[in-house]
């Protein structure tokens, strides 16, 4: 390995040029394979407060046609609805209901109201979601029964409005409404699907248990279930699906049927379904392989004839290995193995500028969550060992793409033209 190092630093002494744009190319490389990675990685990783995501289900969406009539509806569930679907299901550890996010005028007395993100949900969120206290309590099941006007609000909004995080007792007004606040807790990342807001409380303080769009089954409402572990996902799915044929067939007495696509989703899955009525998209999957598999064949043809480039000038020094009775393995080896340490270094350092634009221009990256504040992205998805091993495992694949042919056809240097500079 210490003769391949030194090689390896002889070349770029003596080959600046191939050398920088070879390692630039490489950074360049894996810099856009791992940001997709990344993009692919913060919907489905656990950090605070979603550490459960590998346990956690959602049931979203209810589907309802009538093909007699030409009536195909989709949206949202009532709170009924839900509960009947999802509440106490075999396998589950807890299920808790949602009410849609939605931004709401914030203020306090004597302030100017300014629009924050508000979580309106039930008790069960905080054994579902974990949550970092700076001081106070969450809302438990008698504020959610009694429909209570308590709020839990975020450290920043507790700043903005009182001047510091101790906002325990004090009162805001939610579209006029006064809420005193129950606790306080650390800002939360908006790459958190489903945990993020600036206030949280109950739907039931605002009286929307019985919001419903004009019928008895499509409202406003969805919901995340807490699996006792992965194994019971089964179990669960199960549950639900009985429940589902058993509200088919009250539908299909006024000719009505429920179009089922699945739910309750994983993690993984929820972030593919792109509309109420229709199921998990798995063309996403297919369309990242096809990227990553771009993002290596291009760069592999291009630094392949770097590195071709590179042994012409070493074919007299590959024909004395030869004359000297040097394998043709081992010149192969040897040259992957150079090649090897110049893509580890210029993967190392796309990954390096991975992390350097993930970190200051996040907000480019995540787009998609449709919240308009600071996409402050996790330091535990940026400081990972598989983000490590993804990129070590690129750049493995890139060198056996871009020198695999070279030093076959190096390795098969007849040393007499070698040595005699005609090869």
């Amino acid at each position: 390995m210490n003769k391949n190092l030194r090689q390896v630093l002889y070349d770029m002494k003596h080959q600046p040029v191939i050398g920088i744009v070879t390692m630039i190319g490489t950074a360049l490389a894996i810099f856009l394979i791992m940001v997709v990675v990344m993009m692919n990685r913060v919907t489905v990783a656990p950090f605070a407060p979603e550490t459960n995501r590998d346990r956690t289900l959602y049931g979203k969406f209810i589907n309802i046609k009538n093909d007699a009539i030409g009536d195909n509806s989709s949206a949202g569930m009532t709170e009924k609805l839900t509960r009947r679907l999802y509440d106490n299901l075999d396998g589950a550890e807890c299920m808790s209901v949602f009410n849609c996010r939605d931004q709401r005028d914030v203020m306090i007395q004597g302030k100017p109201a300014s629009l924050r993100y508000i979580n309106m949900t039930d008790h069960n969120f905080w054994r579902i979601y974990d949550f970092d206290f700076i001081e106070g309590k969450p809302f438990d099941e008698n504020d959610f029964e009694s429909s209570a006007k308590v709020a839990v609000i975020c450290r920043s909004l507790a700043e903005s409005l009182f001047g510091s995080d101790e906002a325990v007792g004090q009162t805001i007004l939610v579209e006029q409404k006064p809420f005193r606040v129950i606790g306080v807790v650390k800002d939360v990342s908006p790459l958190s699907s489903e945990a993020y807001a600036e206030v949280f409380t109950t739907y039931r303080a605002f009286g929307q248990e019985d919001l419903n769009w004009s019928s008895d089954y499509f409202g406003p409402f969805y919901c995340v279930i807490l699996a006792e572990s992965p194994e019971t996902f089964d179990r669960i799915r199960a549950d639900v699906q009985s429940r589902k044929q058993a509200f088919d067939s009250e539908l299909g007495a006024d000719g009505f049927c429920l179009v089922d696509h699945g739910s309750p989703f994983t993690q993984s899955e929820v972030y593919t379904v792109r509309g109420s009525n229709g199921g998990p998209d798995s063309s996403g999957e297919t369309l990242r392989m096809i990227i990553y598999i771009i993002l290596l064949i291009v760069p592999a043809i291009n630094l392949s004839s770097m590195t071709q480039s590179r042994l012409y000038r070493r074919i007299s020094e590959i024909g004395v290995k030869r004359a000297f009775g040097s394998t043709r393995g081992g010149i192969v080896g040897g040259i992957i193995t150079e090649n090897f340490i110049v893509t580890l270094a210029g993967g190392l350092l796309g990954l390096l500028f991975c992390f350097i634009f993930g970190f200051f221009f996040s907000d480019m990256l995540f787009t998609s969550t449709g919240i308009t504040r600071d996409m402050d992205v996790p330091l535990q998805l940026l400081l990972d060992w598989k983000l490590y091993g993804t990129a070590l495992l690129f750049c493995f694949i890139l060198n056996l793409l871009s020198s695999g042919i070279p030093a076959w056809r190096a390795s098969r240097v007849d040393p007499v033209k070698a040595l005699s500079g005609r090869a």
